[in-house]
C-alpha cells in the first residue's frame, strides 16, 4: 500500500505539468486578485487555538484557521521620498508566485474599481520588479494586512477545504517570520490533480507569497527573502511535503 508521501509525489508530478501551462497561471492569479491585497476584514479570533476551521456566517465561504497567532511586532518603516511617499520595490521572484508579471500586476491595480485605498500606486519596472507607493499611513496598514493575510487572519474568501490550519514559525528577533507550517486533509489534498494544484496554490504558495512580501516590507533586501513551508497531515502530523522559496518551478 502506498504511503501518503508516495501518493502526494504522484500528484505533484501532475502538478508540475500544470505549472508549465495556463492552468497554473490562472490558479495562482486567483491567489490575490492582485498583489495589491485582498479586501475583507480581520478575523475576530485570529488565534484559532482549537485549530478549528473558520467558515463564514453564511457557510458559503471557507477560510482555514491561524493557530498560535502572534501579532506582528516589526517596527521598520522606510524613509519617504521627496514627494512624501514610501516606495517599496517588490522583487520579481515574489511577483512570479502570483503567476503574473510586474506589468500585469500594475495594470490589474490600475483597472481595479473601486481602487484599493490602502496603496497609492504600483509601477512596473523594466527589470521585472514593481514599485509600491504608499503614504506613511497606508504603509503601516498594508504591512499589517500582509502579515495577517498570509495566515488567513485577514480578508475573506472561499479556500480549498483540504487546508485546515497555518502557523507562522521561525519568527526572528525582529518579528519577521521565515517559515510556515500548514496542515491539510491529506485525502482531500491528493484526491485529484486539480485538488493538489489548488491545495498547493492556496496552502503553500499563498503563505509563501505573503510572508515574502512582509519580509520586504520589514526591510529585507529583495535578493535575501526566503520562506520554508512545511505541509503536514492534519490527522497524523506526518510531513507530506516541504517547499523552499524563492523558486521558479518546483
Amino acid at each position: 500500500m502506498s504511503t501518503k508521501k508516495e501518493r502526494f509525489a504522484g500528484t505533484m508530478k501532475q502538478k508540475r505539468r500544470y505549472q508549465k501551462g495556463a492552468a497554473l497561471a490562472l490558479s495562482l492569479l486567483l491567489l490575490l486578485g492582485s498583489l495589491a491585497g485582498c479586501g475583507g476584514k480581520p478575523q475576530e479570533d485570529a488565534s484559532g487555538a482549537d485549530g478549528a476551521n473558520t467558515p463564514s456566517d453564511n457557510n458559503t465561504e471557507y477560510r482555514p484557521s491561524s493557530v498560535n497567532y502572534v501579532s506582528p511586532t516589526n517596527s521598520y518603516t522606510p524613509d519617504t521620498n521627496a514627494d512624501g511617499y514610501i516606495v517599496v520595490t517588490m522583487p520579481s521572484s515574489i511577483i512570479w508566485i502570483s503567476g503574473a508579471t510586474a506589468s500585469e500586476l500594475a495594470a490589474d491595480f490600475h483597472s481595479t474599481n473601486p481602487p484599493d485605498e490602502r496603496i497609492t500606486d504600483i509601477v512596473a519596472n523594466e527589470d521585472g520588479t514593481a514599485d509600491y507607493l504608499f503614504t506613511p499611513e497606508q504603509f503601516e496598514h498594508f504591512k499589517k494586512d500582509t502579515y495577517d493575510t498570509g495566515c488567513y487572519a485577514y480578508g475573506v474568501g472561499n479556500f480549498p477545504q483540504s487546508i485546515k490550519t497555518v502557523e507562522y514559525t521561525e519568527i526572528d528577533e525582529n518579528g519577521i517570520p521565515w517559515a510556515a507550517v500548514v496542515t491539510m486533509d491529506a485525502a482531500l489534498y491528493t484526491a485529484s490533480d486539480m485538488d493538489a494544484l489548488l491545495g498547493y496554490s492556496y496552502g503553500v504558495a499563498w503563505p509563501a507569497n505573503y510572508i515574502g512580501q512582509y519580509q520586504i516590507f520589514c526591510g529585507i533586501p529583495g535578493d535575501e527573502w526566503a520562506v520554508h513551508v512545511t505541509v503536514k497531515d492534519a490527522d497524523s502530523g506526518e510531513v507530506i511535503s516541504e517547499h523552499d522559496f524563492p523558486t521558479r518551478g518546483e
